[in-house]
């Protein structure tokens, strides 16, 4: 807070009021609560709407009697970041349906209108963050978010954050490399690289296969950059659960992809994220891209709200009240849909037409 106050050329003494969000878990920690009882069966949290409390209980460097407000959290793996996002991209107040999607650790999904908002999250973050290759990196300098591959020649035409020599791969180039090595045919569609397709590209150790996307003498770190078919497979899985969190909520109220007006994607994920090959993989459902908007911070797009909004602050109890929890971890519906979801786009390809006009 002493950084914060000094950036803003302000006294500590002069904040009166403060807002936090975040999930479930960081929100017991910042209030001093046990927080296990989220990962373990029936996956109850200590407090789900915790009251407003002053710096001084906290023992923050503000103002003691300052007041701080703690987003509320739904469930076990739906926090008060979430909560905050809905603020911030009106979900809560739009006449028809929308779907909001915020990919983090986990994949958290609000989906609704004025009327009604039903909420889930599910496990398949990591490896869309890129997290689960050797090369995976959060999005900075250096980092590749963006593929292109001809498929003629089988070039690779790489785009680095800031146009830095190549270190590494985050989760929106990781998607991008996923959907341009199925049109270029270099992986089927259960995801498995093709040797004939990956020619010189292709390498194999102690029985892994892998491709490479930066030789050693063109990288940063003057190592190559692949990723094996280990990583390939954990991004299917984590595609396949992304698909069948959106496909297992909307089922529940039931609705249609088409029935949605807007898809929100919040996070850094979402910042940098391109619809159309998250589409090709079979990661999010066949859209126009126009439907498709980029929040970037959600939470901390709520959090500014409540500061100086009383409307949006009443909000965030009340949007709280409204949402309808899916547990998906005893959801055994959730289960038989990824199963089918292991495919690329998928087992049932007239769900992605136009990726099937893409590859015939």
């Amino acid at each position: 807070m002493a950084g914060l106050c000094k950036d803003a050329e302000i006294s500590e003494d002069d904040v009166f009021l403060m807002a936090v969000a975040g999930n479930t878990a960081m929100t017991h920690l910042f209030l001093g609560l046990p927080p296990q009882h989220i990962i373990r069966e029936p996956y109850i949290p200590v407090v789900n709407f915790p009251n407003t409390v002053t710096a001084k209980d906290l023992g923050i460097r503000i103002r003691g009697t300052a007041r701080i407000f703690i987003f509320p959290n739904v469930g076990s793996y739906f926090g008060g970041d979430l909560i905050s996002g809905i603020i911030y991209s009106g979900l809560h107040d739009r006449e028809d349906v929308a779907i909001l999607v915020d990919v983090g650790t986990n994949a958290e999904v609000v989906l609704g209108n004025r009327d009604w908002l039903v909420a889930c999250a599910g496990a398949a973050g990591p490896a869309l963050e890129g997290g689960v290759s050797k090369i995976g990196m959060t999005a900075k300098p250096g980092v590749i978010d963006r593929i292109f591959i001809d498929p003629s020649t089988g070039e690779f035409d790489l785009h680095t954050i800031d146009e830095r020599p190549p270190r590494g791969i985050c989760g929106s180039g990781m998607i991008d490399l996923m959907a341009q090595l199925f049109l270029a045919g270099m992986v089927d569609i259960q995801g498995k690289l093709v040797p004939e397709k990956c020619g010189s590209r292709l390498r194999e150790t102690d029985g892994i296969r892998r491709i490479v996307i930066v030789g050693e003498n063109a990288s940063a770190t003057g190592a190559e950059l692949s990723i094996s078919q280990v990583d390939i497979d954990s991004l299917i899985r984590s595609k396949a659960a992304m698909y069948t969190i959106l496909a297992t909520i909307t089922r529940y109220v039931g609705v249609t992809f088409a029935d949605l007006s807007k898809f929100f994607v919040a996070g850094t994920f979402g910042s940098f994220i391109n619809p159309r090959s998250a589409i090709t993989i079979g990661m999010i459902p066949d859209l126009l891209e126009t439907t498709y908007r980029s929040l970037g911070n959600s939470s901390l797009g709520g959090v500014a709200m409540v500061l100086i909004s009383r409307d949006a602050l009443d909000a965030a109890a009340a949007v709280r009240d409204r949402i309808t929890y899916l547990e998906l971890n005893v959801n055994q519906e959730f289960m038989n849909r990824f199963s089918a979801a292991k495919f690329l786009p998928h087992t049932d390809p007239s769900l992605f037409p136009s990726v099937r006009r893409m590859v015939l």
